[in-house]
């Protein structure tokens, strides 16, 4: 059975944290031996107390140059001898561990960024976000949950994304980076890219996001956050497709709930359609569709378990419940809802 990306990752940062501190726990295991080595061979070869044998022990591994506690015997002198050099080996053991610990993690990171690139680099039909924030997370998440490719251009090491990146608990594709500069946008194959999301902190922000992908990209959809309502017409203008303000969204569905909490309670059914068996996608009816010409009766949509719930016209109109007879022409854009399985609807 195939594990869960997510199940890999927890597995490999497991095993990379349990080798890096092995690699640290040797030389902490053999400075505790050498120190309780030191203390006992003293206090048996010179008869010192607990104290002193600790105090010598310490200041000859350390190799401090401090006097010695008394005058040694010609075997306390032998001792301290090996004690000396049971101390470089600890230092070389310690140097070994952090410099294995650190080029290890600057290989790792070298590897994870090599393959982060390679991975931008094949992207195709993809959803850029600009942003890491809360919200951007919210649209990963979703965009995640729905097998969309996309990547994030995120320039703060502190965001929520870039945290649960570093943490390992995604393995999304994220590229610290400031979306603000062209070079940015390039790099992560904007040409190619079928969307793109600018969720930035301030309205200047995303506005310059727009225009900057609106001139890489004329082909590509651009949808944007405004914190004030005054920018609306100013992202419009600039390129954006789609203008949202997460103030009056927010404040829109409060009041639907408020109002019609059993309409809320259904909308909020067709939102999270990932924990439901349906399926919602819309057809385009496109110059030689085999359903010009024919009404919807005649169509395939209810044996692939498929209904159609509105239609928009060539020219924007929107006709809702259309009905059996209805019939399709080109240019139209046909909403369809159900079960997506091949049975037919009842």
């Amino acid at each position: 059975m195939k594990m869960r990306p997510e199940i890999n990752v927890l597995r490999d940062s497991l095993y990379l944290f349990f080798r890096d501190a092995l690699a640290l726990l040797r030389p902490t295991i053999f400075l505790l031996f050498l120190l309780g080595g030191g203390v006992a061979g003293y206090y048996a070869i010179e008869g010192w107390d607990f104290i002193s044998s600790l105090y010598m022990t310490v200041i000859t591994v350390t190799t401090v140059g401090f006097g010695e506690v008394e005058q040694l015997s010609t075997a306390g002198r032998l001792f301290t001898i090996a004690l000396i050099l049971g101390g470089v080996v600890f230092y070389g053991l310690a140097i070994d561990g952090l410099l294995k610990v650190l080029i290890s993690r600057s290989f790792r990171n070298l590897v994870e960024e090599a393959r982060m690139r390679d991975k931008i680099r094949n992207l195709n039909n993809h959803i850029i976000i600009c942003g890491g924030g809360r919200m951007s997370l919210a649209l990963a998440r979703e965009l995640d949950r729905s097998g969309q490719s996309f990547v994030v251009l995120d320039s703060s090491p502190d965001s929520a994304v870039m945290q649960l990146r570093k943490a390992g608990k995604v393995d999304w594709p994220v590229l610290e980076r400031d979306a603000l500069l062209e070079e940015s946008l390039l790099e992560v194959s904007i040409d190619k890219a079928r969307g793109l999301a600018s969720v930035l902190p301030t309205d200047a922000d995303n506005l310059f996001v727009v225009l900057s992908a609106r001139r890489l990209n004329p082909e590509i959809r651009i949808e944007t956050r405004i914190a004030r309502e005054s920018s609306h017409s100013k992202m419009l203008q600039a390129g954006a497709d789609k203008v949202l303000s997460p103030y009056a969204v927010s404040g829109f569905q409060m009041a639907r709930s408020l109002v019609n909490p059993d309409v809320d309670n259904f909308m909020e059914v067709m939102i999270d359609r990932a924990n439901y068996e349906f399926e919602m996608k819309v057809h385009r009816v496109q110059p030689g569709d085999s359903l010009i010409g024919k009404n919807l009766h005649e169509s395939d949509m209810r044996s692939e378990g498929l209904l159609a719930v509105g239609v928009r016209l060539e020219n924007g109109e929107m006709v809702f419940v259309p009905d059996s007879q209805f019939k399709v022409q080109a240019g139209m854009q046909i909403l369809l809802l159900g079960s997506g399985k091949s049975a037919p609807l009842d």
